[in-house]
């Protein structure tokens, strides 16, 4: 594109103003309830949020120079002088869409914050990972017809189909952040009919959130052309005033450009009772009794104002354990408060206690707090016994910080320490309490926590440790009012825990840890043992789904070697999940099995571990993904007819994610989660509303 200046002038070209705001909260009155003591997080939007449009030039303007990624070029001279024949995600280089392009920073578009776009070939460029057309041609804006959420530069009938000139489309990023562009350049693109060209770019500027559009030639002036802005429903839109689907846009000789700011939304609530804030979109409640809130919104642009009502509803705190025996998984996730919160299910059945603790490294934000009761005490992957009810608790965001510390309370019933002393005996571990009084029983009492991700003790990321009365901090009471058992422990990171017991003889060979890491997409495994046996044998062992293992190396040690750290190298990992144990045999070749590590082996890419809970209730649900590399998603959730219900983006990093999905609002039925990732095939999953 050559360089073209333009003569300094800025005026209002349209300032469209609206009398009344809509504002909606999430969730509404009728999914705005509360546990007594709990927190809830409400959301308020606005609409209509539109922008203003000004004309933009001067000396200062030049067109941004051929630098980035180019999708289509004819022009012979790129890339040591071979033609560019770009093939759309969809369609063809007439009517085509590139798909999943993913920004340099998050933009924020009509309220709504995106990672990536989708380019046409027809001069427009789309919010967002995909879109449901390529075309998009001869249509007035706003339209509710595709394409929506979409940035018009110059929507038209544009091909690049076997163009022999200097057509060339891409993108590229400029400056440093925090203020960065992001470009998407047109050049010399030709009209579908006869020989007319232009010269269009788009400019997304991080930080502000405002576009411009550079338009620095057009030689065509019969063809429909639209130029401005449509939000995602098609209902609102901000155009260039003589450029929407008009033939003659009269570009002058240097060209011109126009900016577009978006509205700004202030939102106040009140009353101030039971919030954390009274200023901002989102605020925190935790009232102590049903609190109707107002929330005012303005626009500081052209001061449009709206108003609406959200009810929180205070539900008494029930004093019954969550969860039922055989049933599944029950998990709340919520924002704890500093002095402390009780996690309960959409009953207010109690799930676990939460207090941060430690100052500067208290847990903070939202937890995700799940419970499930198997049927009776079970050996899950090893031959230790464990009682049936399992805790699994996670931080959301950043799941499993090193720094972030608490005391967890989880409660147990009677019946369910019976039922494992059942089988204590024949599995050779000790009796926990068999009656409030019983000090023994709570000495022989072990919390095992399991950190990383998993579902059972065989089958979490990381390491375990165990928490016994004798360290401090770590107590065991019975509750005489609740007729309940409490076992407090302090925790740095959170994770598994399950409860079990010393065992009744002393093993020659006892495990200290076992870890897995990947290097090089290798697995490197370690582990260390303590011994008073005169020789040990390791068997290393690895399964695709956790159930089914082979034996991939051993070694045999001595009892001087034994006391030192082990380690072994899987040099040809399976693609995908591996699952990793060890066999540890003594000289009378009784044997027990180590805890069980999964590694993701995948060099980019991502794949979707679960959905929890699920059937989900009245809370949010949480969607796990596991990645080899950075990257950004989009995720939709629709219904079985094929609607869009909801569409988010999330940036992931290596390894496993946690993405809190908008599940709350959601109707009762079931739902088809997918996750969208440039360059990857869609992954989907079912998620059920209860």
């Amino acid at each position: 594109m050559k360089k073209r200046y333009l003569i300094p002038v800025l005026l209002s070209i349209v300032n469209i103003s609206f009398a009344q705001l809509t504002v909606t909260t999430n969730p509404l009155s009728a999914a705005a309830n509360v546990c007594a003591s709990n927190s809830l997080s409400i959301t308020a939007s606005a609409v209509p949020v539109n922008y203003t449009v000004s004309s933009l030039a001067g000396t200062a303007y030049d067109p941004f120079s051929f630098s980035g990624t180019v999708l289509v070029d004819h022009f012979g001279t790129y890339n040591g002088g071979t033609p560019i024949n770009g093939s759309p995600d969809f369609g063809t280089l007439d009517d085509g869409r590139w798909d999943n392009i993913t920004l340099p920073f998050s933009f924020v578009f009509y309220g709504n914050t995106f990672n990536s776009i989708n380019i046409s070939t027809n001069g427009w460029v789309g919010m967002g990972s995909t879109n449901s057309t390529a075309t998009g041609l001869n249509t007035t804006i706003p339209n509710a017809s595709a394409p929506n959420n979409v940035i018009h530069a110059m929507t038209t009938d544009l091909t690049f189909a076997g163009v022999s000139n200097a057509a060339v489309l891409q993108y590229f990023e400029v400056g440093t952040a925090p203020n960065r562009k992001f470009v998407i350049d047109y050049s010399a693109i030709k009209f579908f009919s006869g020989a007319a060209t232009a010269d269009v770019q788009i400019v997304l500027n991080e930080t502000s959130n405002t576009i411009d559009i550079y338009t620095t030639s057009c030689t065509n002036t019969t063809a429909n052309k639209a130029q401005g802005l449509e939000n995602s429903t098609g209902t609102v839109a901000a155009v260039v005033t003589g450029r929407n689907n008009t033939p003659n846009w009269a570009v002058p000789l240097g060209g011109n450009a126009f900016h577009f700011t978006p509205d700004n939304i202030t939102f106040s609530w009140s009353p101030a009772t039971g919030l954390n804030t009274t200023t901002g979109a989102t605020v925190i409640a935790t009232p102590a009794v049903t609190t109707t809130y107002t929330v005012n919104a303005l626009n500081t642009v052209n001061s449009a104002t709206g108003s609406t009502t959200v009810t929180v509803t205070v539900n008494p705190a029930s004093y019954t354990l969550a969860a039922v025996a055989g049933g599944p998984q029950i998990c709340q996730n919520i924002s704890v408060s500093p002095s402390g919160t009780n996690y309960r299910d959409g009953n207010c059945n109690l799930i676990s206690t939460i207090v941060p603790t430690g100052g500067a490294t208290a847990v903070s934000n939202s937890i995700n707090t799940c419970i499930k009761i198997d049927t009776g005490a079970t050996k899950r992957g090893t031959s230790t016994l464990y009682v049936a009810r399992k805790y699994d608790i996670e931080p959301i965001i950043n799941p499993y910080p090193a720094t972030s510390t608490a005391d967890v309370t989880l409660y147990y019933k009677q019946t369910e320490f019976n039922n494992y002393n059942l089988k204590a005996s024949d599995s050779g571990y000790k009796l926990l309490p068999t009656a409030p009084g019983d000090a023994t029983g709570i000495s022989n009492l072990v919390l095992r926590q399991f950190h990383g991700t998993g579902t059972n003790p065989n089958n979490y990321t990381g390491p375990s440790e165990d928490f016994t009365t004798a360290i401090s901090g770590f107590t065991v009471n019975w509750n005489s009012t609740r007729s309940w058992w409490e076992v407090k422990v302090p925790v740095t990171k959170f994770s598994g825990f399950y409860i079990t017991s010393k065992p009744s003889v002393t093993l020659a060979i006892s495990l200290n840890y076992f870890n897995a890491v990947l290097v090089d997409n290798k697995s490197l495994l370690s582990w260390k043992v303590n011994c008073t046996s005169e020789k040990v044998i390791f068997e290393i062992q690895r399964s695709s789904d956790g159930q089914h293992f082979t034996t991939i190396g051993n070694m045999t040690a001595d009892q001087v070697r034994c006391s030192q750290p082990f380690d072994n190298t899987d040099e040809h990992p399976l693609s995908g999940l591996n699952y990793y144990r060890i066999k540890i045999i003594d000289p009378n070749t009784t044997f027990y099995y180590s805890n069980t590590i999964s590694l993701m082996v995948k060099s980019k890419g991502f794949e979707i571990m679960n959905i929890s809970p699920n059937p989900v209730a009245s809370e949010n649900a949480v969607l796990k993904i596991n990645t080899g590399d950075k990257s950004t998603v989009t995720i939709s959730i629709a219904d079985f007819s094929g609607r869009i219900i909801s569409n988010q983006t999330a940036q992931l990093l290596p390894g496993i994610n946690q993405v809190v999905l908008k599940t709350q609002s959601l109707a009762r039925g079931a739902y088809v989660v997918t996750t969208y990732a440039p360059g990857e095939i869609p992954k989907a999953t079912k998620l059920v509303k209860q």
